[in-house]
C-alpha cells in the first residue's frame, strides 16, 4: 500500500487523510493496535466519542507506520522530543506528522526531514477578526482585513492557521512558540510561502510550506525545511478499509 522506495530514494511526500468514524468492531479493532500506555490515554477521555477518536487516530497512525516499515502495527515504537513531538524509536530514515479535526485524520510521511503538518474542517467563526488580532502577525491581520468577502476571507483564515500550525510543528515548539512571531501568505491569489521568521526573510527561503485539499470541507498545510517535495495526496480512506488493506500486506 505504502511507497517506502518512492518516499526514500526521491524527494516526496506521501499524504493519507482517513476518516474516524468505525463500527464498533472496527474501532474495537484499531483498539487492540496500541500500547497499553495508549490504552490507558484512551480511557482517560471523558467522553465516549473523544475516546473513539483517538483510538482510531492512533490505530491509523500505527497502521500506516506498519506498512512503511513491514511490521505488526503493535511492533511500532514512538519516542518524543523535548517539546513533545512524536517520532519513531530508534534509526529510520521515516519522518511523519499527524493532525486531525472534525471526522478528518490527515497523516503526512517524508524521509529525512523533520515535517509538519495541520488541517482544519471549514466552518463559520464570526470571531475571525478577534482571532486573527490577537494571534496573528500584524501583516496578516491586515490582510485577512482587507478581504470583503465573508467567504474568501474565511478560507484566507484557516489557510493562514494550517500553514502556521504546521511550521510550529515541524520546528517541535508547539506552543511555546508564538504565532505572530512568524508571517504565511493567506491571499487567494498567493502561493503558500512563510515571508519571514522572526523577521528574517532568508530564513523564511530555507523552508517549504504546501497547501493541501485533503477532502471537501477541508484545508490542509505541510511545512519542512526542505526544497520543495512532490506531494502524493492519496483519496480519503475509510478505517475499514485502511485495516484491510494494511493487515494484509504483512501476514
Amino acid at each position: 500500500m505504502n511507497n517506502i522506495d518512492s518516499l526514500l530514494r526521491q524527494p516526496e511526500v506521501q499524504v493519507w487523510p482517513v476518516r474516524l468514524a468505525a463500527p464498533a468492531e472496527v474501532n474495537y479493532a484499531y483498539r487492540n493496535l496500541l500500547s497499553p500506555e495508549e490504552v490507558a490515554r484512551a480511557d482517560r477521555f471523558a467522553f465516549e466519542n473523544l475516546r473513539r477518536s483517538y483510538e482510531l487516530s492512533q490505530g491509523a497512525l500505527r497502521l500506516l507506520l506498519s506498512s512503511y516499515l513491514d511490521c505488526s502495527p503493535r511492533d511500532v515504537e514512538f519516542t518524543a522530543g523535548p517539546r513533545g513531538k512524536p517520532a519513531l524509536r530508534g534509526y529510520s530514515r521515516i519522518r511523519f506528522n499527524m493532525a486531525h479535526s472534525g471526522g478528518l485524520a490527515l497523516y503526512a510521511f517524508t524521509a529525512d526531514c523533520e515535517i509538519g503538518l495541520d488541517v482544519e474542517k471549514m466552518r463559520s467563526l464570526p470571531e475571525i477578526e478577534q482571532i486573527a488580532s490577537h494571534y496573528f502577525c500584524r501583516a496578516e491581520a491586515a490582510e485577512l482585513l482587507s478581504i470583503g468577502d465573508a467567504a474568501t476571507q474565511q478560507e484566507a483564515f484557516f489557510r493562514c492557521w494550517t500553514r502556521k500550525e504546521a511550521y510550529i510543528k515541524a520546528v517541535g515548539e508547539g506552543l511555546y512558540l508564538p504565532l505572530d512571531q512568524f508571517q504565511v501568505t493567506l491571499l487567494p491569489a498567493d502561493p503558500a510561502q512563510l515571508v519571514h521568521i522572526g523577521n528574517d526573510a532568508g530564513a523564511a527561503r530555507q523552508w517549504t510550506l504546501q497547501h493541501l485539499d485533503p477532502a471537501p470541507g477541508y484545508i490542509g498545510a505541510l511545512a519542512y525545511q526542505s526544497e520543495a517535495r512532490h506531494v502524493v495526496l492519496s483519496e480519503p480512506l475509510e478505517t475499514q478499509a485502511l485495516l484491510a488493506a494494511c493487515t494484509s500486506e504483512i501476514r
